[in-house]
């Protein structure tokens, strides 16, 4: 093999490394609650409708990062970012809370993500848009392609 071609190979393998070892150390998000398809509970009040509290766990948040809670569609993979209440993390218990609002569902697939400020841009311009396309919010299309930290659950929605 010619010493560019070595070199080449060299450096493809020392980034497959490094990309393995930043994937092995990085803080994985966790939804520790609710389990997957638990009723959802502990509801407040939201304008007509309801909320429910997600929590969750991770080692520590990196700089930049906020945690964002999303609701999806299983079936057109369309998400709802849940922007309404910040999520709250704590980073000497290394948990987080947030909420989704339940109101109008019956099953819920709910979304952790660690948003990097790109796509924490792009959630909080939909939570000032959405209103504005009545009567409901209108989805994303999809998840960023970069909020690769992510968790989810599916849980059902209690009968008002």
């Amino acid at each position: 093999m010619d010493p560019i071609s070595q070199g080449v190979a060299g450096n493809a393998i020392w980034a497959g490394i490094v990309a393995a070892v930043r994937a092995a150390v990085a803080p994985k998000i966790k939804i520790i609650f609710p389990r997957p398809q638990e009723t959802l509970s502990d509801a407040q009040s939201f304008g007509s409708g309801r909320k429910f509290p997600v929590r969750g766990v991770l080692r520590n948040l990196p700089k930049g990062y906020e945690i964002w809670l999303l609701v999806q569609d299983d079936s057109s993979q369309s998400v709802w970012p849940q922007g309404f209440s910040p999520v709250q993390f704590d980073p000497h218990q290394g948990t987080w809370t947030g909420w989704i609002n339940g109101t109008g569902r019956s099953d819920v697939r709910i979304v952790a993500v660690l948003a990097p400020p790109t796509s924490q841009d792009f959630f909080r311009y939909f939570q000032q848009v959405g209103p504005l396309s009545e009567p409901k919010f209108q989805p994303l299309k999809r998840l960023p392609l970069e909020c690769i930290n992510r968790d989810s659950v599916q849980a059902r929605v209690p009968k008002a």
